[in-house]
C-alpha cells in the first residue's frame, strides 16, 4: 500500500504501523523538539515517547507508531518551517546554544513583548488544531468481573486463571498483538512463550481489547480508548499489569534520532526493518545480547559496549559515532544507530491513579505490591508483573497466579 507523507508517496506493508513504514523508507527524523527544534525520532515504537508525533489525516499530535498503515493515509510533519530534515526554526538552537529564557525576553516595552509572545507561540508548540471538528462518539458502557490492563505475561496469566474459574474477564492491551515484550523478542523461545500464554488465555474464554489504551481509573470505572470509540468499563476487580517503560541513560546525544531502546529496536527487527547498517548495542542485559545476535544474523555490523563505557553519541539527523572510554583510553567508533539497554522503570501512571503507592528503588520506579497477591491500595486493585519490580518469569507467574486465586476466592464465595 502507499502512504502520502509530506506530499510524497511512501510504501508500507499491511499490518505495520506508520512509524515502522517511515523508518523502513529511510526516514529517521519525524519531527522537531518543542522549543529548540532539535531533530527527533521514535525511541520506543510502543506509544511511550513523543518522538513519532505527526499530523495524520488532518489531526495533529498522533503517535504514528500506534496507527496501522492503510492505503492513502495522509501524514504530515508538524511545527516546522520547511521540512523535518531542514527546519528553518532550528536557527533557535544555533542562536541560543546555552539555553533561552523566553519569559524574560523583550519585557521592558510592552508592545515589543506582545510581538515576541506571538513569535514564541509560533516557534514553540506541537502542531495545530484538527482540520475539521471530530464528530462526537457515544461511549460504550459495559461491565465485567475482572478487567486486566496489560497483555504481557503477568496480565495473560492472571486473566487465564480468572477466566478458568468462570469469571467474565477482559484484557486491554495497547499493542495489536498479545504477549507484551515477548511478542517482539529476538529469541524464538521467548516469542513462543508469549504466543502460548495468549492462546491459553483465549482458550479459557478471555475477551481481548487489543490496540486499546486504558487512559484513566475513576472511582471504580476504567476509561479505555480505541479506534471504535471509548469504553467505560466497570469491573468488580481490576488487575494492573502495566509493565515498564524503557529508561534513559544520562549521556550526551541519547535523544538523537536512530537512538532507541533495545526493545524498540527489537520491535523494528520483528517487522523486518534493521535500524541501521552499523549498530552499537549498549548494555549487558540478556535482551541486549539477543538483539545483537539477531542483528548480526540479519547482516548488520554490530559493536557491543557496556553502559558505563559510553561517553557520548554524536550526530544530528541520526547517530554518526559513539565515543567511549575503556580503562584509561578513550576512543570513538562510527555507527548509524544505537540501541540502549537502560534500566526499566515501572509504567506506574494507572496504578498511581488507582491508589497504589509508587516507590523509588535501585535507580528506578516500582509500584509497591508488598502483599504476595499483588494487593495495592485496596481489595479492588491488584498490581502484578514488571511494574512491581519483578524480572524473573517464575516470580511473575507466581505473583499473577496468587492474585488471580485471591480474586477467585473473593468473587466466587
Amino acid at each position: 500500500m502507499t502512504l502520502r507523507v509530506d506530499g510524497k508517496k511512501v510504501p508500507a506493508r499491511e499490518g505495520e504501523s506508520v512509524a515502522v513504514a517511515l523508518y523502513a523508507s529511510g526516514r529517521t527524523v519525524f519531527g522537531r523538539s518543542v522549543k529548540y527544534h532539535r531533530p527527533r525520532g521514535p525511541s520506543c515504537f510502543s506509544g511511550k515517547c513523543d518522538g513519532c508525533l505527526m499530523r495524520v489525516d488532518g489531526i495533529g499530535n498522533v503517535m504514528t507508531c500506534q496507527v496501522p498503515a492503510r492505503e492513502g493515509l495522509v501524514v504530515e510533519t508538524q511545527n516546522v518551517v520547511g521540512s523535518a530534515k531542514n527546519d528553518l526554526l532550528a536557527a533557535t538552537d544555533w542562536f541560543f546554544p546555552n539555553g533561552m529564557n523566553h519569559h524574560e525576553m523583550f519585557t521592558a516595552w510592552k508592545p515589543l513583548n506582545q510581538v515576541m509572545q506571538k513569535i514564541a507561540r509560533r516557534i514553540a508548540g506541537i502542531g495545530e488544531l484538527p482540520s475539521e471538528a471530530v464528530a462526537a462518539m457515544k461511549s460504550i458502557e459495559e461491565s465485567c468481573d475482572v478487567l486486566v490492563v496489560g497483555a504481557g505475561p503477568a496480565g495473560l496469566i492472571a486473566a487465564r486463571e480468572c477466566a478458568r474459574a468462570g469469571l467474565s474477564t477482559t484484557v486491554v492491551g495497547d499493542a495489536a498483538v498479545a504477549g507484551g515484550h515477548l511478542a517482539y523478542h529476538c529469541d524464538e523461545g521467548a516469542r513462543a512463550r508469549g504466543r502460548s500464554l495468549a492462546d491459553a488465555a483465549l482458550a479459557s474464554g478471555v475477551r481481548f481489547l487489543l490496540a486499546h489504551t486504558a487512559v484513566g481509573v475513576y472511582d471504580g470505572l476504567v476509561l479505555v480508548d480505541g479506534a471504535n470509540g471509548v469504553h467505560e468499563i466497570r469491573p468488580r476487580r481490576l488487575v494492573l499489569a502495566t509493565g515498564s517503560h524503557e529508561g534513559a541513560l544520562a549521556i550526551e546525544g541519547a535523544d538523537l534520532p536512530s537512538v532507541m531502546g533495545v526493545r524498540a529496536m527489537s520491535i523494528l527487527l520483528h517487522a523486518g526493518v534493521v535500524a541501521g547498517e552499523s549498530v552499537v548495542v549498549v548494555g549487558d542485559e540478556p535482551l541486549a545480547a539477543s538483539l545483537a545476535a539477531a542483528l548480526t544474523e540479519a547482516g548488520v555490523r554490530v559493536q557491543r559496549m557496556a553502559a558505563n563505557e559510553i561517553e557520548a553519541i554524536h550526530g544530528r539527523a541520526r547517530a554518526k559515532s559513539v565515543s567511549f572510554r575503556r580503562g584509561d583510553k578513550s576512543a570513538s567508533i562510527d555507527c548509524d544507530a544505537v540501541a540502549l539497554a537502560a534500566p526499566l522503570s515501572a509504567a506506574y501512571e494507572l496504578p498511581s491513579q488507582a491508589g497504589a503507592k509508587v516507590l523509588w528503588q535501585k535507580n528506578r520506579f516500582v509500584v509497591d505490591a508488598s502483599r504476595d497477591d499483588g494487593a495495592a491500595g485496596s481489595a479492588f486493585v491488584r498490581v502484578v508483573g514488571e511494574c512491581t519490580g519483578l524480572e524473573d518469569f517464575a516470580d511473575i507467574e507466581g505473583q499473577a497466579s496468587r492474585a488471580a486465586a485471591r480474586i477467585r476466592e473473593e468473587l466466587t464465595t
